[in-house]
């Protein structure tokens, strides 16, 4: 087992570099490809296949009453924890103290690990499958007289590019340098693509999955330990 644990963190990262190869290009593009919806969905469910196979391990090693395959406990409030923890591993506090210690210092409500409590949540495949684009609004401008055409760089999510005869608001445009040929000052707005948001909840896509695949790695390696697994 632990050796399908260490291959499926690997997956989770393979998964992750996927995201991020498709993620900018989706955004110039404007529409999310179905192969950054399949990554995507990837790193979320490894994350969950890897602190669910850990449970069942925990189960099988510690707890006497093996009802159902269990789920790892992650709660959001430090109240809820010992609760959770007995429905999911039963007598896992008395039986395994140092192992359930491990358990819960990986818990959302623990300082810089929010991102583990939109696991649950996101690994239902309705709720990663719904994306909604993070946008703003600038104002850019053209001149003429030799001061240039000013628009928001590419590293911010402008992919702009001309073809053949270009005038915007009625100015002329060099298609190749982007210049104004002549006219006067005019302003316009740009909408700028600049993330992808998760729907429920709502959350930037890309750092949530790197938080998770950080914290995931971390939590399951150290449970894990804990329990000689």
């Amino acid at each position: 087992m632990s050796a399908r644990i260490d291959v499926l963190l690997g997956k989770i990262d393979e998964h992750l570099d996927e995201v991020v190869d498709h993620y900018n290009s989706d955004l110039e593009s404007k529409e999310l490809s179905d192969e950054l919806v399949y990554a995507i969905g990837s790193v979320i469910q490894d994350c969950q296949r890897a602190f669910d196979w850990t449970a069942t391990a925990i189960r099988d090693k510690f707890v006497t009453k093996k009802v159902r395959p269990p789920y790892f406990p992650l709660v959001k409030e430090p109240k809820e924890f010992r609760a959770k923890l007995e429905a999911q591993l039963p007598g896992l506090w008395e039986s395994a103290p140092e192992v359930a210690k491990a358990i819960q210092r990986h818990q959302p409500y623990r300082k810089g690990k929010t991102e583990l409590g939109y696991l649950h949540k996101l690994a239902r495949v309705e709720k990663h499958v719904d994306f909604t684009p993070q946008t703003r609004r600038q104002s850019s401008w053209i001149q003429a007289g030799g001061v240039g055409f000013q628009f928001a760089p590419r590293s911010e999510g402008a992919g702009v590019s001309f073809g053949g005869e270009v005038a915007i608001n009625g100015v002329p445009v060099d298609p190749n340098t982007l210049q104004p040929l002549g006219g006067g000052r005019n302003p316009y707005i740009e909408t700028i693509y600049v993330d992808w948001r998760f729907v429920d909840p709502s959350v930037s896509v890309l750092p949530t999955l790197e938080s998770l695949a950080r914290l995931t790695r971390a939590a399951v390696r150290d449970v894990r330990r804990k329990a000689s697994l």
